[in-house]
């Protein structure tokens, strides 16, 4: 299958990366320009704004589903930290997105949300629902809201909404979870399985949002 992933430079979609080749699929990792990281020499990669429509229309072309792993980048790893993105990235790229499928051979656009947006609020325990509030993580949340609702009732897209994501290797333990309590977590690396599981078909999902845990 032909993948093209967004956002191929971060944790999760290093990890897209990875397993996507592991897999045999023929993988586009696209980067922003300001990125040092570079995939294997497996994978076409590609360089530039996403926010480009040019560009976005490259990297789609010729493709069967894309994967996206971006999200707001920040000076450190801190949720306060200073936004070094738009804080309206996320949004704007779906937007962009969205048109460009009905010119292209993408059927599914699988991304990462975040728990805890949407309908998804009402499973957060209180402490992480109050971390939610914070001026900083809200921003982030607010982004990634407006993105899930221009997407609203178009089935290719699967917003895909992990709770705390933590480094380790893969356990193959990812599903849908009930609650996301302060001390929920999930490796990057079962994310992005269960992303391509979907993508490839190996795992059957009809919804267009699922919050991600251990289970």
């Amino acid at each position: 299958m032909r993948l093209v992933i967004f956002g191929a430079s971060g944790g999760c979609g290093q990890k897209l990366v990875e397993q996507a080749l592991e897999r045999g699929h023929r993988v586009t990792a696209v980067t922003r320009t300001t990125s040092s990281w570079r995939p294997s020499s497996d994978a076409r990669h590609l360089v530039g704004d996403v926010l480009d429509p040019t560009f976005l229309r490259e990297a789609l072309a010729e493709q069967d589903v894309a994967l996206s792993a971006l999200g707001l980048r920040r000076a450190s790893l801190l949720p306060g930290s200073r936004l070094l993105s738009p804080p309206d990235l996320v949004q704007r790229f779906t937007r962009l997105l969205r048109p460009e499928l009905g010119g292209s051979a993408i059927r599914r656009v699988i991304w990462i949300s975040a728990g805890g947006v949407g309908d998804s609020r009402a499973r957060l325990s209180a402490p992480v629902r109050r971390l939610v509030r914070t001026a900083n993580v809200g921003v982030a949340y607010a982004d990634l809201e407006a993105a899930e609702e221009a997407t609203r009732g178009d089935d290719r897209w699967l917003a895909v909404r992990p709770v705390t994501l933590v480094h380790g290797a893969r356990t193959g333990r990812a599903g849908e979870v009930e609650r996301y309590g302060l001390f929920s977590v999930i490796r990057r690396a079962d994310v992005a399985s269960w992303m391509l599981d979907v993508a490839d078909g190996s795992r059957d999902w009809a919804g267009d949002r699922v919050l991600l845990g251990t289970v």
